[in-house]
């Protein structure tokens, strides 16, 4: 079971903590990300070391990591029968302009899988106790 990510505690600790917080925030949800993804050949990198390019590549590495991240959590929702309206282009544009509006809606997408990850998980655990039971 993947747990869902809180935006309110994450801008929270991380003005708290002065970025710190964010650094594990984001590792996380790129774990969760690549296992609610799994499969699909595109596992992201260590969010740390997304977060080193970044500086290295003057924050053209994070336009490009939000696509890819935005890009499969799109693409994976019709594996889980869950609608997401915009793709990597959107946060891409949005992690531009505003980010805070970008990960609004990396967290938002992410979490909407992961219920539907839950549930899935739930149905196959319940079917494997009804096979046990028999």
């Amino acid at each position: 079971m993947l747990k869902k990510q809180k935006l309110g505690l994450y801008i929270f600790l991380n003005i708290i903590t002065l970025g710190v917080y964010g650094l594990f925030f984001w590792y996380r949800w790129t774990e969760n990300v690549n296992t609610l993804c799994d499969g699909d050949d595109n596992d992201s990198a260590n969010y740390v070391l997304v977060y080193v390019l970044d500086w290295f590549s003057f924050g053209i590495y994070s336009l490009v990591w939000n696509y890819q991240m935005a890009e499969r959590l799109y693409q994976a929702a019709d594996d889980y029968g869950v609608e997401i309206k915009h793709g990597g282009m959107f946060v891409m544009i949005w992690r531009i302009f505003f980010p805070l509006v970008c990960s609004i809606c990396k967290i938002k997408y992410a979490n909407k899988l992961i219920d539907a990850y839950n549930a899935k998980l739930a149905a196959e655990f319940a079917a494997d106790e009804a096979i046990q039971a028999e």
